[in-house]
């Protein structure tokens, strides 16, 4: 497990500095139940509740800031690995490329060996004259791994800092920061890179994506010598006569790839038998599977339950009844069936799907729904493990709701969610929000639903999601209203004090509440946000301005849309990105309803407001309850003023990218450092117009153009040199990286909603690729399922399409 050598785990608790000379307001978040003191993120003060939601207080005084203590000694190392065998070239490049500083990309295929290169690296190479730091980016997004290597480097007793403050905190800290498991886009890398302007970064990925941005190294497979020469460790003998043929045809077949050949050496094991013919490469995963005793198969089952999320060994050992896991864990490593992690392992790639079609016993969701929910509650269990763990709790939550035991998910989401929010990682607390939810409402548990609803509302605050926040604290304020819990209306009513005068209600709801609302009293725009939490956001377009609009909006956030239902298992492949911005800025999914520019807090506009949404199910519903105005009120504001304020928030207001915790002025507003404000002119009407024609005016040639395929047509815009952008049917842009003749990138692949279209929730990504013809005016549309998602769905539009040039 990774660990900061002067004890990164338990950091001081003073840590307290002098006031910084300005006015200050004082943001207090409570939440009832036990804490572990009050944490703060940029200027909020934050204890966590767990009961009622979080209260908000505010209070314009002078307060003293927590002032991070920088370390002595920046050192967070991995894990020791064994040497890496046949790399000599590979590290002394990669070597020399971290001596040049700025961004170093390591890539290759699924078991290349990336990520043991990588850990022998960070504990070998000249790394940065301030330290060293290694994160594990498995699913993880931007501000919540920025949050980690902030942590390393500082002394610090509950602190997120503001953007700005956490870029002025890491200037000037010489570091190298080696990121594992990095599926970022260049935005993100830049948005990472950016933040410590000083620090050399070394990330490990199956893609290049840097583009000239900094050194990419591509890891090859092993030579034939030192293939040979693995076969004969993993096997612990020499090879005898008749096996060396075929460990050379062995190589040739798998090229090179360290995690097939130990498959083929498990195969042989320690005794004489033979190794496996070449042509059963394909297929070693059965034949080794079929070698485990029960105990190993039990593990591996554990595994393949919660797929790619790391599980600890201890947990291992308690659920499967190894007494030994770690061992046992070691072995099944050794035989390429398992990856181990910083905080666990994890199922090797392929491995899932031929355990399940091998053994597809039925998964014991109920014990590990319970035996995480009791984990995470314990007092004895720190926020830094239940967040290290964060992503085994959204599996385990989203199998029970699947499994149809969603009352399950709604136990596991309250107990998991007080301890992420104390442990700073906001993007981890809202995807266990979002499953939290979606338990509720299958559960149909209006207390838990509004708990989530209100969480989410207070995450987006203090993350300066500021028209996300005023539309679900509205909501969670109507849902405590009806509930007749006087104390969560009262805090969800008086969190918008907190936002612009614009996104506040008119009035607080105040009257006595008369009933239950049925389904459609709650917003659709607020079951699509929620909804949305649990999938990976979409990659953002390269297009977009991020400073611009708010981080918050996918092409359907907040628009007045029908609910969706949660297929099995929803969550995608690696994520592509940690912005839900529109992409482009394109259509929001506004309805022609809704026509008012800006919603002012008067009566005109609450009027417009209700106007908008008249008939639909939130409106009349709960005015049909005969005696809650104010609730029809706050709901409307929650689908309709939300939604006209969009334009408002995008011209208006400078939102930081991704989830980050809001720096305020003395006089309340959010504000953003100069050199965060670059690029802001680009958003007007004249930037966006030029912009549009310069890609209207590049010649139609290659793979930017128009394309038809059959009665369809669809066009592909270049955004920058080698990237190209392409907007789906159902709204999501793709991005394709390559060249005038051939680009590649990664496609949303959904389910079917309930009216049988092809633009349900998104349930993974498709490998898509366009290779244009020599004749410039035909293409092929190739679309692939990743092999790590197969058997978990069936791809619809896998296969090769033609395409013909339309423009």
């Amino acid at each position: 497990m990774s660990r900061t050598e002067d004890d990164l785990g338990h950091p001081d608790e003073d840590g307290q500095g002098p006031a910084r000379g300005v006015e200050s307001i004082s943001y207090s978040i409570e939440v009832g139940g036990s804490t572990d003191g009050a944490v703060v993120a940029g200027d909020y003060n934050l204890v966590i509740d767990a009961r009622h939601g979080s209260s908000v207080t505010v209070g314009r005084v002078e307060r003293e800031r927590p002032v991070p203590l920088r370390r002595d000694r920046i050192s967070v190392l991995p894990r020791r690995t064994r040497e890496p065998l046949g790399r000599e070239a590979d590290t002394a490049t990669l070597a020399s490329a971290i001596a040049a500083g700025g961004l170093v990309q390591l890539c290759g295929p699924a078991g290349i060996g990336k990520s043991t290169l990588l850990r022998h690296l960070a504990r070998t190479a000249e790394n940065g004259p301030d330290g060293v730091v290694f994160v594990g980016a498995t699913h993880k997004q931007v501000a919540d791994l920025a949050q980690e290597v902030f942590e390393a480097c500082y002394r610090t007793s509950g602190y997120a800092p503001s953007r700005i403050d956490l870029r002025a905190l890491l200037a000037g800290l010489r570091i190298t920061v080696y990121v594992d498991d990095a599926d970022l886009t260049i935005d993100q890398l830049r948005e990472l890179a950016d933040l410590a302007p000083d620090a050399t970064f070394v990330v490990a990925c199956r893609d290049s994506t840097l583009l000239g941005d900094g050194a990419v190294h591509h890891l090859d497979g092993l030579s034939r010598d030192k293939a040979t020469r693995l076969l004969t460790q993993a096997l612990g003998r020499p090879l005898h006569d008749a096996e060396r043929a075929t460990a050379l045809n062995l190589w040739h077949v798998s090229g090179g790839n360290p995690l097939l050949l130990l498959r083929a050496a498990g195969m042989s094991g320690s005794d004489w038998s033979a190794l496996p013919a070449p042509g059963a490469v394909e297929d070693l995963l059965p034949q080794l599977l079929e070698q485990l005793d029960d105990s190993a198969m039990n593990t591996l089952n554990l595994l393949t339950a919660l797929q790619d999320a790391e599980l600890a060994a201890e947990h291992i050992g308690v659920l499967s009844g190894e007494p030994d896991p770690a061992a046992l864990c070691e072995r099944l490593t050794d035989l390429g069936l398992v990856t181990p992690g910083e905080h666990g392992y994890r199922c090797a790639p392929g491995v899932a799907p031929a355990v399940r079609h091998r053994d597809p016993a039925a998964v014991p969701v109920e014990r590990l729904c319970r035996y995480f929910t009791r984990w995470a509650a314990d007092p004895a269990t720190t926020p830094a493990q239940v967040a290290a763990h964060s992503r085994a709790i959204e599996r385990v939550a989203g199998l029970a709701t699947n499994a149809g035991m969603p009352e399950l998910t709604v136990a596991l989401g309250r107990a998991a969610s007080p301890k992420l929010a104390h442990s700073l990682r906001f993007d981890a607390w809202g995807r266990t929000l979002g499953r939290g939810w979606t338990g509720a409402r299958r559960a149909g548990d209006p207390e838990a639903e509004a708990y989530f609803t209100h969480e989410e509302g207070i995450r987006c605050l203090v993350t300066g999601r500021r028209v996300a926040a005023a539309a679900l604290l509205t909501q969670a304020a109507v849902l405590w209203h009806v509930l007749g819990d006087d104390q969560g209306r009262t805090t969800a009513s008086d969190a918008h004090q907190f936002l612009p005068q614009e996104l506040q209600p008119p009035r607080r709801l105040d009257t006595p509440a008369q009933a239950v609302p049925d389904d459609g009293d709650t917003s659709h725009a607020v079951a699509d946000h929620m909804t949305d939490l649990e999938h990976t956001p979409p990659e953002p377009s390269s297009v977009t301005n991020y400073d611009s609009v708010d981080p918050d909006y996918s092409s359907t956030d907040f628009a007045d849309s029908t609910d969706v239902e949660v297929p099995p298992d929803p969550d995608p492949a690696p994520a592509l990105g940690n912005s839900t911005t529109a992409p482009g800025g394109g259509d929001l999914g506004l309805t022609t309803d809704v026509t008012s520019p800006a919603l002012a807090n008067s009566a005109t506009g609450a009027t417009a407001a209700t106007g908008a949404t008249a008939g639909t199910g939130a409106t009349a519903g709960t005015a049909a309850q005969g005696g809650s105005l104010l609730a029809t009120l706050l709901v409307t504001l929650a689908i309709a003023g939300v939604v006209a304020l969009i334009a408002y928030d995008q011209n208006k207001e400078t939102e930081t990218a991704g989830s980050w915790p809001t720096t305020t002025t003395s006089e309340g507003e959010t504000g953003v450092a100069n050199d965060q404000r670059t690029g802001v002119a680009d958003t007007s009407e004249t930037a966006a117009d030029t912009s549009e024609t310069e890609v209207t005016n590049r010649r139609q040639t290659g793979v930017a153009g128009t394309w038809s395929k059959g009665q369809d047509e669809f066009s592909i815009e270049e955004s920058e040199p080698g990237v190209y952008l392409v907007r789906t049917t159902c709204g999501d842009t793709v991005e394709l990286i390559g060249d005038d003749t051939e680009a590649t990138g990664r496609s949303p692949a959904r389910t079917r909603d309930s009216g049988g279209d092809d633009c349900g929730p998104i349930i993974g990504y498709d490998t898509v690729t366009i290779t244009v013809g020599s004749d410039q005016d035909t293409a092929w549309w190739t679309v692939t399922m990743p092999s790590d998602e197969e058997g978990l769905r069936t791809c619809h539009s896998c296969g090769t399409s033609t395409l013909t040039r339309a423009g």
